[in-house]
């Protein structure tokens, strides 16, 4: 859908001052008009009543120069105390924060020597802005004021803002504006009294209405301003739930939402990075347990082997008492293998290797096990859908939540069918694909924890399939979430979300 079309925040204060201004001056020319020449005089005699208003403006335009300026300086202390920055990590995702910042055209990181480790750009929106470049040593404490110290040996933080390049010249003719109205203020000739009085009552009530309406009109933006920038100084603080509410439709309620929706992504990739070092931890602890218990395991297999075959006495009791030990030592060696054949499943993940590959494609694959044929059903959207993802791995996830799906639809007593349905999102660049069954669902005690290692609400299972199936899931740029909501199937729905493949990905 079409967004609708708003006029600009600053064309609707112009317009309304210029009519605020220009009705009882209407009058006022209707007035004098009747006495030509001398009302023409008395018309630049009282030139001087619009000079304050004038003035006030020059006021306004320096203010709105300041708040840019602390905005800027806000940004980029927040900006210098990201671990990546910090780090002057060069494959650091500075596009990503071009798009995220306000005003935002260039962003490069420094190192000591001043060589730049890695940079990001994007051209001037148009001949009436310029560059204003902000150099921030990174690690700076926040709260001290931008390039008031020297570089820290971690480096530099070097943004570049695009900038009205118009201000200093509107400034200008301003002044020479109000010079001007002074001049022309010198000059007066004989009047009447009542014309003289109507003009300058007309014209006092129009520059009073203005200045009121100037006063609040300003007092309000620059409010809304504070407040987005008090949000990001919490935000940097660590309020990281700290959000800013700013109603209406013009530009600072939408840059409010961009804002707020930037946080939202913030803390969805913190929580996803914090699930990332976990599974780390997890993977190193399950490759050091596989290599450690499989090393003894034919050791003690051959030993106890050796044991039942090398009796020769004629003890039936004992070689039977002997027999059943090897046995059981035979399953329990067997129970031990496939423990560690687990352990290394999760230890030695393969690399995802992303591609653009047809979705429904790749869905319909998992028909082909003949488990799935009879209990998947599919509700596809009408437009066929490209994703950016590894295919094996990709169904693999799909796979486990299928037959997830399966068990706890047995386990309730139904016969376990799954329905998966997928649908895009280009506005967000992004597709999701549900997978709903007609088990129990989650229970609380689990919904926190059912994407962790180990943990399981089905009868058998080792506890991994989920997290195996999140851990790709993110490392595809997306993630696996358990909905909040029940499935319209009465179970459990699953989502998956994957990175639409982009303008400049070839069409499968």
């Amino acid at each position: 859908m079409t967004p609708e079309k708003r006029l600009p925040l600053q064309l609707k204060l112009t317009a309304a001052l210029v009519l605020i201004v220009m009705t009882p001056l209407a009058a006022s020319a209707y007035l004098i008009d009747q006495l030509g020449k001398a009302a023409a005089n008395v018309a630049a005699g009282e030139a001087s009543s619009p000079i304050a208003t004038m003035e006030k403006a020059v006021d306004s335009y320096r203010d709105l120069v300041e708040i840019t300026k602390r905005l800027h300086g806000e940004i980029a202390a927040r900006l210098a105390q990201r671990p990546d920055f910090l780090a002057l990590d060069p494959t650091a995702n500075l596009a990503k924060v071009l798009n995220d910042e306000p005003g935002l055209r260039a962003i490069a990181l420094l190192r000591p020597d001043g060589v730049t480790a890695a940079e990001a750009e994007r051209p001037l929106p148009g001949p009436a802005w310029r560059d204003k470049v902000v150099d921030q040593p990174l690690g700076q404490p926040l709260g001290q004021p931008v390039g008031r110290s020297p570089a820290t040996p971690g480096g530099t933080l070097r943004l570049t803002f695009a900038v009205s390049a118009t201000v200093n010249e509107d400034l200008r003719n301003l002044k020479q504006s109000i010079d001007a109205a002074r001049t022309f203020s010198q000059l007066r000739t004989a009047l009447p009294d009542s014309y003289r009085t109507a003009f300058l009552v007309l014209l006092g009530v129009a520059g009073l209405v203005a200045a009121g309406f100037g006063i609040w009109a300003s007092s309000f933006i620059t409010g809304r301003i504070t407040a987005l920038v008090s949000t990001a100084r919490k935000v940097s603080e660590g309020q990281l739930d700290a959000r800013v509410e700013l109603r209406g439709h013009d530009e600072l309620a939408e840059l409010g939402s961009a804002f707020n929706t930037m946080l939202d992504d913030l803390g969805q990739t913190r929580t996803q990075l914090e699930y990332l070092q976990r599974m780390g931890v997890w993977q190193d602890v399950a490759r050091r347990l596989a290599h450690e218990i499989k090393n003894p395991l034919t050791p003690i297999q051959l030993a106890v082997q050796q044991c039942v075959s090398s009796y020769k006495g004629d003890d039936a009791r004992f070689h039977k008492l002997l027999v059943d030990a090897g046995e059981i030592v035979e399953e329990e060696i067997e129970g031990l293998r496939r423990l560690v054949d687990t352990f290394r499943t999760l230890g030695a993940l393969p690399k995802v290797e992303k591609a653009p590959i047809a979705l429904a494609e790749a869905i319909e694959e998992l028909r082909l096990d003949p488990t799935m044929a009879a209990r998947v059903t599919l509700s596809p959207p009408d437009q066929p859908v490209t994703v950016r993802a590894d295919k094996l791995l990709l169904k693999r996830v799909l796979a486990n939540l299928v037959e997830n799906g399966i068990h706890a639809g047995q386990e309730a007593g139904s016969a376990g069918d799954v329905v998966i349905g997928w649908s895009a999102d280009p506005r967000r660049d992004v597709v999701t694909i549900t997978v709903d069954d007609h088990g129990k669902g989650v229970g609380d005690a689990y919904r926190d924890k059912i994407f962790e290692p180990y943990v399981t609400t089905k009868a058998t299972g080792t506890g991994l399939g989920l997290a195996i199936a999140r851990k790709l899931a993110i490392e595809h740029g997306g993630d696996l979430v358990l909905a909040p909501e029940p499935a319209p199937t009465g179970g459990a729905r699953f989502v998956v979300s994957l990175p639409l493949p982009g303008p400049d990905a070839a069409h499968v």
